[in-house]
């Protein structure tokens, strides 16, 4: 067995979860008990110290194997390897240690044979993440995870508060069952893409598995070529997203099913770029036909700034055959008839962000001329994006969306303020 070090201690802990409000229509799914876990032993607190990637992988899970349901604290500056298969089967807090320092990574490693696990992390318990980069890219080789985290069990509530997510090929989130809360709040989510088939690239999909709660609150969603949601023709109890900036996001808003929505407050620009020569529909809102929950949708979708930039409108010339998302879909408009759907103050602005993403335009160039077609002949065009070209982020100086204050933008919320992310 590879060498590690935890440090075990009981301390006397109050646990205070800080949260932004994502709406009042949905405090019967949602509240903040809902997203507190809490592990059978509440006082236990585990400090793992890191992998070195040679004499040590696995640490991490290894300490909650030997521990169970626990807060532990990874160390500022570390990196904890995923080599193999990796089941969290306990009740865990995951947390970067107080003090200065770079964010605690959590990264895949290959074994010796090169071979590289499908899935970074499942988990059989409820797991919170916070002040963690992830990154889904293999230390030794760089290749990329197809999913980082797989949900094994039902019931599981996840949770990631002030982290950093980057790379990952088929999807981020992936449900195997149902029932699941998962929480994304004041994060970085950039890079989910498989270029070669853009159908890839999914924030969480849930697998056709009926979920209870889905939301993004106040995080940066980026560089990804598909599905926000992918929902597959089942029901989720309460699908929220607020105070968000998409950018450069392959797949327009697709909602099939969800009883409770609220979109609020959001900006998403260049996003359902993935067009179609059928439709241009971008809020594709569906009525679950054969579902007696049905007579209770109630959905807000309002204050939302949906523009493209330039660059796409060129392309939207050049290819006309090309339709741009950006209306409602039919079901849609008959729930606005039936007054379940309030549809309003939804508008386009083009924005000027301070320092955006250079856009991989020759790559989405080639997917507007072939309509998204064998994409796998241009899927060594530049696609994903850093910084600086040095693989690991550096806080405070990662790609941010800021506006003039002086735009609508800046006061089109529903009280008035910025919408967007604000970090």
């Amino acid at each position: 067995m590879k060498l590690y070090k935890i440090y075990s201690r009981a301390i006397g802990l109050l646990f205070a979860l800080s949260l932004l409000c994502v709406g009042c229509e949905n405090e019967d799914i949602l509240d903040i008990n809902d997203l507190e876990i809490s592990p059978s032993n509440p006082e236990s607190v585990i400090i793992v110290e890191p992998d070195d990637g040679i004499t040590s992988v696995n640490a991490l899970t290894r300490a909650i194997n030997e521990n169970g349901d626990a807060t532990y604290i990874l160390r500022r500056d570390g990196v904890y390897y995923m080599e193999g298969k990796n089941v969290f089967k306990h009740n865990v807090v995951i947390k970067a240690e107080n003090g200065s320092g770079k964010m605690p990574i959590i990264q895949p490693i290959c074994d010796a044979q090169g071979a590289l696990n499908a899935d970074m992390i499942r988990l059989e318990g409820s797991a919170t993440f916070e002040n963690i980069y992830i990154i889904g890219k293999d230390a030794a080789t760089g290749n990329l995870m197809q999913r980082l985290f797989r949900i094994d069990e039902s019931n599981v509530r996840l949770k990631f508060d002030h982290c950093f997510i980057d790379h990952c090929r088929n999807f981020c989130i992936r449900t195997d069952n149902v029932n699941n809360k998962i929480y994304l709040n004041n994060s970085t989510i950039r890079n989910l893409a498989l270029t070669s088939d853009p159908a890839n690239g999914r924030l969480i999909d849930s697998r056709g598995n009926e979920q209870d709660s889905i939301v993004i609150n106040n995080c940066y969603v980026y560089n990804n070529t598909a599905h926000i949601v992918r929902f597959d023709n089942v029901v989720t109890n309460y699908f929220g997203i607020k105070h968000s900036t998409f950018y450069n996001v392959g797949h327009h808003i697709q909602i099939n099913y969800a009883i409770k929505v609220e979109i609020e407050n959001n900006i998403f620009a260049n996003v359902g770029w993935k067009s179609s020569a059928e439709s241009n529909v971008f809020w594709q809102i569906s009525i679950p036909k054969k579902d007696e929950r049905a007579q209770d949708i109630r959905m807000s979708v309002c204050n939302n700034n949906l523009f493209f930039s330039e660059e796409f409108e060129r392309l939207f010339a050049k290819y006309p055959q090309n339709l741009k998302r950006t209306t409602l879909s039919d079901d849609g408009y008959q729930l606005i008839e039936e007054g379940k759907l309030t549809f309003k103050d939804n508008f386009s602005e083009v924005l000027t962000f301070d320092y955006p993403l250079v856009l991989p335009m020759e790559y989405i160039d080639k997917f507007f001329e072939n309509m998204g077609s064998n994409m796998s002949k241009w899927a060594d065009l530049p696609f994903y994006v850093d910084e600086d070209g040095v693989e690991g982020i550096e806080v405070g100086k990662t790609f941010t969306f800021h506006y003039s204050t002086s735009s609508k933008s800046a006061t089109a919320s529903t009280t008035q303020g910025p919408i967007g992310a604000s970090f």
